[in-house]
């Protein structure tokens, strides 16, 4: 087992939450089969597997990635400075909502706080470009976006609500070429900006 793996498998002991193997899968597929993409932002860090993941695809791909959790921020830089990988993989102990940069970016992953994806989307808009793709990871959360019945968490309905309201704009917002992807991983959306 590699270190990658160890570490997936490590992290889901803990309840880390990190993207399921498929929806992972899935991602990194994408970004081998589109040598464009070298400069990924990814919202919600954890402890930087994903990150990781991405940057080992190729290597002339670097990435920024946004922790709000002191915690996660510190294991995750362990982990990225252990992996190697830190002279193309740089952690920020920041909300994603507070992050300014001038740089453009080929891909934005955004996993971090659910409810917040149209305000992450709308923040990071001019740093992306036409042909620019965001990817968002979650947008079933287990199934109750669609089937409201399977939890009676009230908190959690409200998020999910909003989830819902994302998807729905996301895929009638003429800004984007959008596929939808609900059988990959916990429901992963790709949308494209073509204007």
């Amino acid at each position: 087992m590699d270190k990658l793996e160890e570490l997936t498998q490590e992290a889901r002991r803990e309840h880390v939450p990190v993207m399921m193997d498929d929806g992972m899968t899935f991602l990194l597929e994408y970004i081998r089969d589109h040598p464009g993409v070298m400069k990924i932002l990814e919202c919600g860090t954890a402890v930087g597997l994903s990150a990781m993941k991405m940057a080992s695809v190729r290597e002339n791909i670097t990435i920024d990635t946004l922790e709000v959790d002191p915690d996660m921020y510190q294991q995750a830089v362990a982990n990225i400075q252990e992996a190697e990988l830190s002279d193309r993989v740089f952690v920020h102990l920041t909300d994603a909502a507070l992050f300014t940069t001038e740089k453009y970016y080929d891909l934005f992953f955004i996993d971090a706080a659910k409810s917040q994806y149209r305000m992450y989307l709308e923040h990071f808009w001019k740093n992306s470009y036409v042909g620019s793709v965001f990817v968002f990871d979650n947008l079933n959360f287990h199934g109750i976006v669609d089937h409201p019945e399977y939890s009676e968490n009230r908190s959690t309905l409200q998020m999910t609500r909003k989830i819902k309201k994302f998807r729905d704009a996301i895929q009638s917002d003429d800004r984007f070429e959008v596929a939808w992807h609900p059988e990959v991983g916990d429901g992963v959306l790709l949308a494209k900006r073509i204007r």
